[in-house]
């Protein structure tokens, strides 16, 4: 589908890189502030506009802030949130309130791009790049549907961060009009999947399954034996997991529906998983919201500041077995983010081979996460107001993962210690991930990265460098390591992402080098390999890594100028 056929007035679309701040790292303004700033001037032109955030932390900031700024022109309830987590009922409301017009302004996720009708927008803001081209024009496509016929122009606006992606935009905003949508990829045998399906498909009609010991060779389609890629004896193991947890019961050859709820309810179309937790109020009793199971981990740990509806909520208690987060109403000046580290283990090594100097491989991997601290973030000015610790237990993926094994020879030619290593190893994967995602037209939430020696991470989400992994060879200057980088299907059990990436592996290594050596930046920034949190340098170890490989990447390409703040084009 690459038309629609919505009624759609013109639009204008304008792409905004905030000012560099920090010439050295390459750091801009605040993405999020500055649509803020933007968004403020919308809502006092009486403008209906929809803001979308990265996350779901980032929407409520944003509420707060547009309250804070112009709640004397609409009114606290002419600005609102929607994102997942919300109770059904708040959602619905928000929705009403945007079809109505009683609404001026909402702040949302990505729980807003399709299949919802909010009525008619005059403008949209989006916080940086989204990830993909089919999410861009979804996004852009709220606004300026006109019901009525007019031809009232529109406004699309993105405000870009400083990260690789959004800078390429900045430099090619014609990227926006002239690249396709990208391809939507699912592997119908994922497990995760699968169930989902099959606990919907049983809730609208009975599997009739043929009992152990009597055989099926090629059942028919009106038999219902099967179900999609399942062969006969995995749809049955399927329905008897269904039936252990009560969800499926088994009458005969039958296996009916027995589930409380309507099961297509809990599908995410995004999400793979369905283990809420509710959050409730100690003060009134009442149930605030509801979160999934990973975001729990980063959101809900004690002391946490859970934020909705722009006003602040701390975590008391978090019971984890049943799945009940107790908060109490807090009036803080900061808000809270989750530090997470990563382990990855390989366990099934599906195709290897060398690369130059490197050994590369894909298969199936063990990520294990967890959140083991937390950090403080005033509002407004952004400044580390301080650290907490957090206990909760590990989180575990199997999913499938490349991987590039980098020779200790290597490491030690290029880096005077293992720490140079790793931050220099850091920036590379980081680069690594950008083409990445590029070339194989997905989003940057579809490909997770991570730097290990295969049992151990050396890398934390708070991007600090670590020395946790144990040395191999003593006596080595590094202490005797060779580290691998990991870029990995970021749901469970995998869509494919990885294989592709070993395929493609050559071609991907060669884009990250010349990402790396094309931007104007003296020693690393968001832009290419993120800031060094050494002494500078992580740019030119990256690059020394790269040239070390023994691959064929042709010469340095020419650095090329910042972009210009403001793009303006027409759509």
């Amino acid at each position: 589908v690459d038309r629609s056929g919505a009624p759609t007035a013109s639009r204008q679309l304008y792409v905004y890189n905030p000012p560099i701040v920090n010439e050295e790292l390459g750091v801009r303004a605040s993405a999020l502030k500055h649509a803020v700033f933007m968004t403020e001037d919308l809502i006092r032109a009486k403008i209906p506009t929809i803001v979308f955030g990265q996350s779901r932390n980032s929407v409520e900031v944003m509420l707060k802030y547009l309250r804070d700024r112009a709640s004397d022109v609409a009114g606290p309830d002419a600005i609102m949130a929607y994102r997942g987590g919300y109770l059904p009922e708040t959602r619905r409301k928000v929705e009403q309130g945007l079809r109505d017009g009683n609404i001026l302004c909402v702040v949302s996720t990505n729980a807003l791009e399709l299949g919802i009708d909010i009525g008619d927008l005059s403008a949209v803001v989006t916080v940086g790049y989204p990830g993909s081209i089919a999410a861009t024009w979804q996004r852009f496509g709220r606004a300026g549907r006109r019901a009525d016929g007019s031809d009232d122009t529109s406004i699309a606006l993105m405000v870009l961060q400083s990260g690789a992606l959004d800078q390429y935009l900045g430099r090619n905003p014609e990227f926006l009009l002239e690249a396709g949508a990208e391809e939507a990829r699912i592997d119908p045998t994922n497990v995760e999947v699968l169930v989902q399906h099959l606990k919907c498909a049983a809730f609208e009609l009975p599997f009739e399954v043929t009992p152990p010991g009597q055989s099926v060779t090629r059942p028919t389609p009106a038999s219902g034996e099967n179900y999609g890629p399942l062969g006969v004896a995995e749809t049955r193991d399927a329905l008897d997991y269904l039936e252990s947890g009560g969800l499926v019961h088994a009458a005969g050859n039958r296996y009916h529906w027995a589930g409380d709820a309507f099961p297509a309810s809990s599908v995410s179309l995004r999400n793979i998983g369905w283990d809420n937790f509710v959050i409730i109020d100690i003060a009134t009793g009442k149930t605030l919201a509801e979160l999934d199971w990973r975001a729990t981990h980063t959101m809900l740990h004690e002391q946490a500041i859970y934020q909705h509806d722009a006003e602040q909520y701390q975590v008391e208690r978090l019971d984890y077995d049943n799945h009940k987060a107790f908060v109490r109403k807090v009036e803080p000046d900061y808000f809270t983010t989750a530090l997470t580290y990563r382990t990855i283990a390989v366990l099934d090594k599906s195709a290897e081979r060398l690369l130059g100097q490197l050994q590369s491989g894909w298969g199936e991997i063990k990520v294990v996460e967890r959140v083991t601290g937390y950090k403080k973030i005033k509002f407004f000015t952004h400044e580390n107001a301080g650290y907490g610790d957090v206990h909760l237990p590990e989180m575990q993926m199997h999913t499938t993962g490349f991987w590039l094994t980098v020779p200790e020879a290597i490491i030690n030619h290029v880096a005077s210690s293992r720490a140079v290593a790793i931050d220099g190893l850091r920036g590379l994967g980081r680069a690594l991930e950008t083409v990445a995602t590029l070339a194989l037209m997905c989003e940057p939430s579809d490909i997770g990265q991570s730097l290990g020696d295969g049992e151990e991470q050396l890398t934390d989400s708070a991007g600090k460098p670590t020395t946790r992994a144990p040395a191999r060879v003593p006596g080595s200057h590094t202490g005797g390591f060779d580290p691998t980088l990991f870029l990995f299907d970021a749901v469970p059990n995998g869509v494919g992402l990885a294989e592709r990436i070993y395929e493609r592996a050559p071609e991907l290594i060669t884009r990250a080098y010349e990402l790396i050596a094309s931007c104007p930046c003296p020693g690393g920034c968001p832009s290419c390999v993120g800031p060094s949190e050494l002494d500078g340098g992580r740019k030119t170890i990256a690059l020394s890594l790269c040239r070390s490989f023994g691959l064929a990447l042709g010469p340095s390409p020419e650095a090329r100028t910042a972009s210009t703040p403001l793009h303006a084009v027409s759509a």
